[in-house]
């Protein structure tokens, strides 16, 4: 039995020091190694099935996945999600059930920071303002299962009156909204279950997580140290673009980690790798619109001369 807001997470993070998962891979993971993305995709399905064999075969509606908001460069948690469906569907369709249909929620808009840098208080102001879209048609009838990497709340910061001062009305009332929502949710859900109601889609949802921080004592800056602990620079990110084993995928993290990087190491990242990869990068960061994220400008501006100059370089050769 499912009911409106339940979740299924893999593994459940109680001590921050002792994890049931490697934390090391799920680092390598978030900065582009494919294969390891895979990996736990196959391990989050085989867990969901062990528990809801019974509700896929039984169930009278069609399920529809949606992966974490994006846009046209994926999160890292997509190649989780990809690998995840592609499991699900071949169970359904060995046991002669309809295939889970895949839909997407666009995200409108980005910001430079690190979501897991973000203290309690600046996720909730970028929660406010974040903007997604979903196109409710196809979702008529379907049963709505949502699948990301992780759910993170962290300890909960006491919010003084100077943070609110600046805040119109409206913003106030959602701002409190947001404060009750991620103090029993994590940031995205918050944000998907605000989606949900303003688009007056009332399905039947299933939240679906490789693991999710259930001690509120832990800090948020927890999901930092986790994303970071095997990749702390663009050096650390070579040994997983270099490794054949990794099958390097770019995402929306890695884009962030080179822009935000000094000119210094940018350079020396940029001497490290091919043209196709660096043109890759380059039309990347375009496709998420990073050209207008001023912070980012030097950056892009820098990647984009290498990029000429290499181009040069092969024309003349």
């Amino acid at each position: 039995m499912v009911n409106d807001e339940q979740r299924f997470a893999l593994h459940s993070i109680t001590n921050p020091t002792n994890l049931s998962f490697d934390r090391y891979a799920y680092s390598r993971y978030k900065y582009g190694d494919s294969n390891q993305a895979k990996q736990f995709g196959q391990e989050l399905c085989t867990g969901f099935l062990e528990k809801y064999h019974d509700f896929l075969l039984s169930s009278n509606q069609q399920f529809i996945a949606i992966s974490s908001p994006r846009g046209l460069i994926p999160p890292a948690a997509y190649y989780i999600f990809q690998t995840f469906l592609e499991k699900l569907n071949r169970f359904l369709q060995l046991n002669g059930r309809p295939s889970v249909l895949e839909h997407t929620i666009q995200r409108m808009g980005t910001i430079a920071e690190d979501y897991s840098l973000l203290s309690s208080y600046e996720r909730f102001d970028h929660l406010i303002h974040e903007r997604y879209s979903i196109d409710k048609q196809p979702l008529t009838n379907k049963f709505l299962l949502f699948v990301d990497d992780i759910r993170i709340t962290g300890k909960k910061n006491k919010i003084s009156s100077i943070q609110l001062k600046n805040k119109t009305q409206l913003d106030l009332l959602l701002f409190f909204f947001c404060v009750l929502s991620f103090f029993f949710s994590g940031m995205h859900e918050t944000n998907i279950v605000r989606l949900l109601k303003t688009s007056q889609i009332y399905n039947l949802r299933l939240f679906i997580y490789y693991a999710q921080l259930i001690n509120d004592q832990i800090p948020s800056s927890f999901e930092y140290e986790l994303n970071r602990c095997a990749v702390e620079n663009l050096q650390q990110l070579l040994t997983i673009i270099h490794n054949p084993l990794s099958s390097f995928q770019i995402n929306t993290r890695v884009l962030k980690e080179i822009l935000r990087s000094n000119l210094s190491e940018l350079d020396q990242f940029l001497q490290s790798i091919n043209t196709d990869l660096m043109s890759q990068i380059y039309h990347a960061c375009l496709a998420c619109n990073y050209q207008t994220i001023p912070i980012f400008n030097d950056s892009l501006h820098y990647l984009h001369h290498c990029l000429q100059q290499r181009e040069n370089i092969h024309n003349i050769s």
